[in-house]
């Protein structure tokens, strides 16, 4: 209860007012009313406000409030399903890269490890590639594409990535179909899957992630968008975003018409993530970021921790209840 508490002590209350009147227009219900419900749904059923107006709280009775998968609850999903001693597996890049090489698509080279002729041979034929850090304690946070052409003086690029301990990465040639979503980002889709007692994974939802144009990432945090896939790989609900609040039938950067787009390789995609959730079996919940390149789907990363909020987002879903009893229906199976 503390950290939800925490949770709520450290937000902002001008974005808990802004939710509170985002509720008040679609319910007509008192804005004083909405904040006091809001305030008692994260003590008692430990749902942040953004989380009441995403599930549409404001319109539930309790039975339905109870099927919500909360912050308590996720976390008991992250604690009791992911073994602790194996977390860093997925959190640390190479790590992941190395036990999951097979579902990559992609090259990749630890550059502390490595000779300067290790990474000419992995430049050989590329005109870019990606570094990032093998951990979130390294590398300063250093995630971007490197472009290489004649004058690139390859020694130099070689020891600013030892001089920042990253590790570098083929690019990925993102299909064209997902290009039309954003060019600049590849717009990943986010597949969870759950293994159950008997090693039968389970996959939960899947979620389409959408840059705006100009971003380089497509993640909500950025400013990105995004909905709840149908079961074949559709939209055909409007997309999210968390930074204004609001619903898009069309990108709100270049207009193009959301409703509709099929991902390709949707099929394959699932089935490739239900093959990875069984790699490594000490780690049974986790969110796999997929991208879709002109080859097929291919793993980006893992989290064993995936977000809660987005695959219950009403206003994505049109769905009354949340995924709390399917999870628990195979939990006990």
């Amino acid at each position: 209860m503390s950290s939800i508490f925490d949770r709520f002590e450290l937000q902002s209350f001008k974005r808990m007012y802004d939710n509170a009147k985002a509720v008040h227009k679609y319910s007509h219900k008192n804005t004083l009313f909405i904040l006091m419900d809001m305030a008692k749904c994260i003590l008692k059923d430990h749902v942040g406000y953004m989380e009441y107006n995403l599930f549409h709280f404001v319109n539930k009775p309790q039975n339905k409030r109870d099927t919500y998968v909360n912050f308590d609850y996720s976390q008991y999903l992250f604690k009791t399903l992911n073994e602790k001693e194996y977390i860093d597996l997925f959190n640390d890049k190479l790590k992941f890269n190395e036990i999951f090489k097979e579902y990559l698509g992609r090259d990749f080279l630890n550059i502390e490890k490595a000779s300067y002729e290790d990474f000419e041979a992995f430049c050989k034929g590329k005109d870019v590639f990606f570094c990032k850090p093998a951990d979130s304690c390294s590398g300063k946070g250093i995630y971007k594409n490197i472009y290489l052409d004649e004058g690139s003086d390859l020694h130099e690029i070689y020891e600013y990535l030892k001089e920042n301990k990253l590790f570098v990465e083929g690019s990925i040639l993102q299909h064209p179909v997902m290009a039309k979503l954003n060019e600049t980002s590849i717009n990943t889709v986010r597949v969870v899957t759950l293994l159950d007692k008997n090693e039968e994974a389970h996959v939960m939802y899947a979620l389409q992630r959408i840059g705006l144009k100009g971003m380089p990432v497509d993640n909500v945090g950025s400013g990105g968008i995004y909905t709840v896939l149908s079961q074949d790989g559709k939209i055909i609900n409007p997309c999210w975003s968390d930074k204004t609040i609001t619903t898009y039938t069309k990108h709100p950067s270049t207009g193009m018409d959301l409703i509709g787009f099929e991902v390709p390789y949707f099929k394959e995609a699932l089935e490739l993530c239900k093959r990875a959730a069984k790699v490594e079996k000490h780690i049974r919940y986790v969110g796999w970021d997929i991208a879709i390149s002109v080859d097929g789907p291919c793993i980006v990363e893992g989290n064993p921790l995936p977000g809660y909020d987005m695959p219950q987002n009403y206003f994505v879903t049109n769905k009354d209840t949340g995924l709390k009893p399917e999870f628990e229906k195979i939990l006990h199976m």
